[in-house]
């Protein structure tokens, strides 16, 4: 193999090792900007449902605070009239739905059994076993928390009913934390899933199969018990059933994880939990937020198409460029003086010996100063050869 095929086997090496590094480099500043479009999402869902259940605990509180100094409300009550009181209170609700967005509207007895449930009054005679409505009746101030009840997992406020300084009973106003998914789904445009473990770390179970299916048959909706093993779904905005199929129960910090992401078709989408803890402090369950990053990935997959072909067709250039530079800069002249070198060669052979020196073939760079001491070298060779002839 000659030294030009070498170099321009070395020359094309290194220029595909070029583009090698620069694909890799270019992919993984994808897979960064990927990362960082999902975790954007993640602390996107995190701090809106903060936000958003800040905000309307104060929301209930204040309706429940208005509630309590309801007449119509405090006569029924003390009358245990549970008729009149539906009657007065179920287009209250209704009112409280449109402008605070309450689904739930319960009245305790001071012995914390349930009196009445506005919003499904045929549920009568329930266990009552909330963490909020405890803890209403233990600090004699409001409580709030998430929590699953008999009808539903909301958010929950409590509030003490008191008056002329005693305690009548208590108030309780609820949000279905589907609508928290709604909400931000409207605000950004992914998927959320809102799912609770069946049992916590501990193994300890935190959902009653009795209690969950019977809750779903009051909501009019299947009893999705068996559809995974370790958890059930409480609400969501759009989330397939393969979405969520590898999840497991496990402690999640307080902004979230991220997820392998999910493909079905030309789709992907980036995951990540959100946990969700319930007014007893417990991590119970999480929100899958489901980003949709396939344009994203296509946008990365054209420009990385575009940039490997930039660099490939700028590579090729530089190859020809050099292998031209090299070839004009070295061979050529290489080619020229061996040329001259074998026509000065075959004059001293004939016996012409007053040869001269080599004409140099191109600039007095480090082939053109050997060039000349190699015409020099030729030209004194011719001397001797001369001086040694005529003294024979």
């Amino acid at each position: 193999m000659s030294i030009k095929q070498k170099l321009i086997l070395a020359i094309g090496a290194c220029m595909l090792a070029l583009a090698g590094i620069t694909a890799a480099l270019v992919g993984v500043a994808s897979e960064r900007a990927i990362r960082y479009s999902a975790e954007e999402a993640l602390d996107a869902a995190s701090s809106g449902l903060g936000a958003m259940e800040r905000a309307d605990v104060e929301k209930l509180d204040a309706a429940l605070r208005a509630l309590t100094s309801q007449p119509g409300l405090v006569e029924a009550l003390r009358a245990r009239d549970r008729e009149r009181l539906l009657a007065v209170a179920a287009p209250i609700l209704r009112g409280l739905e449109q402008t605070h967005g309450a689904t739930h509207l319960n009245v305790y007895l001071p012995d914390l059994s349930s009196f009445v449930r506005v919003h499904q009054p045929a549920v009568l005679g329930e266990p009552v076993a909330l963490a909020t409505l405890a803890g209403a009746a233990e600090t004699g101030a409001a409580a709030a928390g998430k929590e699953l009840g008999a009808t539903s997992f909301a958010l929950r406020v409590v509030e003490p009913w008191l008056v002329g300084g005693r305690v009548v009973g208590y108030l309780e106003l609820g949000e279905d934390l589907g609508r928290f998914l709604s909400r931000l789904r409207a605000q950004t445009g992914d998927d959320y899933a809102l799912v609770v473990w069946k049992r916590d770390g501990a193994g300890q179970p935190l959902l009653q199969r009795e209690a969950w299916g019977a809750m779903r048959a009051r909501q009019h909706r299947p009893d999705d018990w068996g559809a995974f093993p370790d958890f059930v779904v409480v609400d969501d905005t759009g989330a397939a059933p393969a979405a969520l199929a590898d999840l497991e129960p496990g402690a999640t910090r307080s902004g979230g994880r991220l997820l392998p992401e999910v493909s079905r078709g030309a789709r992907t989408r980036a995951r990540g939990l959100v946990p969700v803890s319930d007014a007893r402090g417990r991590q119970v369950g999480a929100v899958v937020v489901l980003h949709d990053i396939s344009a994203l990935h296509e946008g990365m997959a054209r420009a990385r198409a575009g940039i490997l072909l930039t660099l490939l067709a700028v590579a090729i250039l530089m190859t020809l460029v050099l292998l031209a530079l090299v070839h004009r800069l070295v061979f050529a002249r290489l080619d020229r003086m061996t040329t001259s070198l074998e026509d000065l060669g075959a004059r001293l052979a004939g016996g012409e010996y007053d040869v001269g020196a080599l004409a140099p073939t191109g600039p007095r760079d480090e082939l053109g100063r050997f060039e000349e001491f190699f015409g020099h070298f030729l030209a004194g060779i011719g001397a001797l050869v001369k001086d040694l002839t005529a003294r024979r």
